[in-house]
């Protein structure tokens, strides 16, 4: 504590502890509008850095001393802050008005530039049982660039998963995912959709059973919705299943993410008996029939 109270200049131990709740508070509020702003620029965990480093500086970096400066005012420290600040930026050669319209050129460039990059990016959103399974399936897939677990197909806003698994919500598991059309097609993402769960159950899959472990594919387009036809035509004409398929085709409509603690289920819990009984086989098939399409 002494030390701190020598480096930020204050006598006071209080002083000194709230300027710290100040910077604990503002590293979480920062980190709470970085999760809420990257989907809308259409970042992922898979986007590169060289992306992700400019606009933590042009964005992340302003957010968190605006931030810092507000709560630095509701608990009564703000000229503190606004002082420290100052002493920053000068550091950093930042407080020089010829370089403002840099910053907001850098600023609009960036972000223009990684919107257009990301606007090519499509989603799909299917369901074919846990989506412990479809998850783990679909990550390890190329051209993937994210995917999330959640619900859709109900009739309840913001469900909960014993809601669903209830059956009470109308909803299915599903994974939405994000997709590079240029790297793979919705037509590729369906092949590995109907080859690596049973489209011919109805609201089963396995012991699973219910109409949130139906299989489904909810269309966000015209042509998503052409495509899953098409596939669902072929595969009946070629007799791949020896019983019809009955998977739900319909449009879009909302979708919910799952608890946290669904995400990446299979990663954390690889010995957890149903990952290691039922979600690791269908992920060795996986990894078997589609050597090609597997990411690096």
């Amino acid at each position: 504590m002494k030390r701190l109270k020598k480096r930020w200049g204050v006598d006071s131990n209080w002083q000194a502890i709230v300027i710290l709740v100040v910077f604990s508070l503002t590293g979480m509020s920062t980190l709470w509008v970085r999760k809420a702003v990257w989907p809308l620029l259409g970042l992922t965990a898979d986007t590169p850095l060289w992306i992700k480093a400019p606009l933590y500086v042009l964005i992340i970096f302003p957010t968190y001393q605006v931030l810092q400066l507000i709560i630095a005012f509701i608990f009564g420290q703000f000229q503190f802050f606004w002082n420290f600040e100052k002493k920053m930026f000068r550091r950093l050669g930042l407080i020089r008005p010829k370089k403002f319209p840099v910053v907001a050129a850098a600023f609009l460039f960036t972000t223009n530039s990684v919107i257009a990059m990301n606007t090519n990016y499509e989603k799909a959103t299917l369901g074919g049982g846990c989506f412990w399974c479809t998850e783990a399936i679909y990550k390890n897939l190329n051209g993937v660039t994210d995917v999330v677990p959640g619900y859709s197909g109900g009739f309840v806003k913001n469900p909960a998963y014993r809601e669903v698994c209830n059956g009470t919500t109308g909803h299915a598991e599903v994974v939405q995912i994000t997709f590079d059309p240029s790297v793979i097609s919705f037509a590729e993402i369906l092949e590995v959709f109907f080859a690596t769960h049973d489209p011919t159950t109805l609201n089963r899959q396995g012991a699973d059973v219910g109409t949130q472990y139906r299989s489904a594919i909810f269309y966000h387009s015209d042509a998503q919705k052409k495509v899953a036809e098409e596939v669902i035509s072929r595969l009946t004409r070629q007799k791949t299943f020896d019983n019809p398929i009955v998977t739900e085709v319909t449009p879009f409509s909302a979708f919910y993410p799952a608890e946290d603690y669904h995400k990446d289920y299979f990663a954390r819990n690889p010995n957890q008996p149903y990952c290691r009984f039922v979600v690791a086989p269908k992920l060795d098939k996986f990894e078997k029939r589609f050597k090609d399409k597997i990411k690096k």
